[in-house]
């Protein structure tokens, strides 16, 4: 019977070919071998050059914006230990190859719901322990203070005018825009609001991410089945997505990419067989995507696929039947929200019309870049290599290239060509990244990269060989070292920031708390409040503590405080 979302996956497959004890394997390749190694390594030097570099500029007791912080703190130790795996790899499947392995991929092609829902589950448990169910940055709270605002029935959250200049903590329209009569809204666009939405109204906005990581498993491996012959194809799919850590750390967050990467992913499923009505659904998602928070990833990565509906016999119609998908939701969610914000006073952002913020969109988006860009960019790159399973990028490379050359790879090329598209595209974004795990800029094109891999892997001319066996075992090993490095890097980072308010802000009875942004390290980031100031805890920006104490007086007469650091005040309201 032929599936109405993927078509029809239920064609003959030759034979498994996967290698086991049992079966040859062909010798190694010194120069294969030697590459995965050489590449591995090389990702190494060149991040402790990175390291090198940027320290050599870093004058005592300054503070490193987060993005290099963040490089600088994580990725050295990342890198030493990519290296010992790969290392390892080839050391135990050479000479201490476990039999449990055998015909693992296999197995977990053909039955793969109990680990995607092994997976999904401890991405829950992770959220909880590891992300303590934060919001760390802006960039995540953001979209978090949207959702509240749409479960309690509005496009906006309301607060009193006279709290407005302490509940703000950005440059105004950098994430949250607010206008004189205190209605403050999100200045990204709405999609992955909505999603969250009803989590945020059970009180479980975290549970979203991880459950789009489960929903990306499963569409990896079915796009797999769909796009490769070999039956273990999506067992490695599914595999490498797991092991590597820049899927399952966005999938604990509060980032939008993780609903990037599976709108993307699901775009792909419905062009694949460009029929009228599954272009129209594409449409459909693809406009979903370009509305989570703003509309350059998926651009970026819709462009090669648009342009191969296109230039195919019929293409015209086809395309046409495309963009129909795309006009109802990029209208509303699109155009519409652009409207509304634009209907908010008091900012020169907010007071903009709609073609204004565009062509700001525009300016913003599309930028040469200087030597300080290119400089974050090769740091994105080395994350990128670091923060997937060990080898991967190398594989999906040759997968890649190897697409590209042939003509029947048609479809596995234009995955090739997303991310090719998605990485030069952000070349010319004139911003770093700041908060993230991982080059977040290339994860709504991440889906290509286990699939290609997938693809060179379960290649006949490769299959045999001493290669995936290598990679199978690094990809257990980082499964269970790699990302448990990056889970207790990226606890510990969390911990530390909110260590930065004392122990009484943690309190349920009613607080007030006041953070200096002139102390800590990103301070600001903690001002996170309810979208209409109903929770038991305020925090609010400091004007300085005479001012803090005159303004408490008047607010909430009564109140004392009760408790203070460096950073931050608390107050006890009666």
């Amino acid at each position: 019977m032929r599936n109405p979302l993927f078509g029809n996956d239920h064609a003959k497959r030759p034979a498994p070919t996967f290698t086991s004890a049992a079966a040859p394997v062909s010798a190694p390749r010194p120069r294969v071998l030697g590459a995965l190694i050489g590449w591995t390594g090389a990702s190494a030097v060149v991040c402790f050059a990175l390291r090198a570099v940027v320290l050599e500029d870093v004058r005592p007791g300054a503070k490193l914006h987060i993005f290099w912080h963040l490089f600088l703190r994580d990725e050295p130790a990342a890198a030493v230990l990519g290296l010992a795996v790969v290392l390892a790899s080839v050391l135990v499947a050479r000479f201490f190859w476990p039999g449990a392995l055998d015909g693992a991929v296999e197995r977990l092609a053909a039955r793969p719901w109990t680990f995607i829902a092994a997976a999904t589950a401890t991405l829950a448990v992770a959220a909880v322990v590891v992300y303590h169910r934060h919001p760390l940055s802006m960039d995540e709270y953001a979209p978090l203070f949207q959702a509240r605002a749409f479960a309690r029935g509005s496009l906006w959250g309301e607060v009193p005018p006279q709290v407005l200049p302490r509940l703000v903590p950005v440059r105004s329209g950098e994430f949250l825009e607010a206008a004189v009569d205190g209605r403050v809204i999100s200045s990204y666009w709405p999609g992955f609001a909505l999603l969250l939405t009803p989590f945020a109204a059970l009180g479980l906005p975290w549970l979203l991410n991880p459950l789009l990581g489960g929903a990306t498993l499963w569409i990896v491996w079915r796009l797999a089945r769909r796009l490769l012959p070999s039956p273990s194809a999506a067992g490695w799919a599914v595999l490498l997505t797991a092991a590597s850590p820049a899927f399952a750390v966005n999938a604990i967050s509060f980032y939008s990419m993780g609903a990037h990467l599976l709108f993307n992913l699901l775009f792909v499923s419905l062009v694949l067989e460009p029929a009228p009505r599954r272009l129209v659904a594409a449409g459909a998602v693809g406009s979903f995507a370009l509305a989570l928070h703003n509309p350059v990833p998926h651009l970026l990565f819709a462009l090669p696929w648009m342009a191969w509906i296109a230039l195919r016999q019929g293409g015209a119609r086809r395309l046409a039947a495309l963009l129909l998908g795309y006009v109802p939701l990029s209208a509303l969610l699109g155009v519409g929200w652009l409207w509304v914000r634009s209907r908010l006073a008091g900012t020169t952002a907010q007071a903009a019309g709609p073609v204004q913020l565009v062509a700001g969109l525009a300016r913003i988006a599309f930028s040469a870049p200087g030597v300080d860009l290119i400089l974050a960019r090769a740091a994105g790159l080395v994350e990128l290599i670091l923060w997937a399973a060990p080898g991967l990028l190398l594989v999906a490379c040759w997968g890649g290239l190897r697409s590209v050359r042939r003509a029947e790879d048609r479809r596995l090329s234009l995955l090739a060509l997303s991310a090719v598209c998605t990485l030069a595209g952000y070349m010319f974004v004139p911003f770093n990244q700041g908060h993230g795990w991982g080059f977040r800029y290339f994860h709504s094109a991440w889906g290509a990269v286990p699939l290609l891999a997938a693809a060179f892997l379960t290649s006949p001319d490769v299959e045999k060989t001493f290669l995936p066996r290598v990679m199978l075992v690094c990809a257990v090993l980082s499964l269970a070292l790699g990302t448990g490095l990056r889970f207790a890097q990226v606890r510990s980072f969390i911990d530390d920031h909110l260590a930065q308010l004392p122990r009484a802000a943690a309190s349920q009875e009613r607080r007030v708390v006041f953070v200096r942004r002139d102390r800590g390290y990103y301070s600001q980031d903690l001002v996170q409040n309810d979208p209409f100031l109903d929770g038991s805890r305020w925090i609010l920006l400091s004007a300085g503590e005479e001012s803090d104490a005159d303004w408490m007086r008047r607010a909430f007469p009564g109140s004392r405080r009760m408790a203070a650091n460096e950073v931050a005040t608390v107050w006890a309201v009666e």
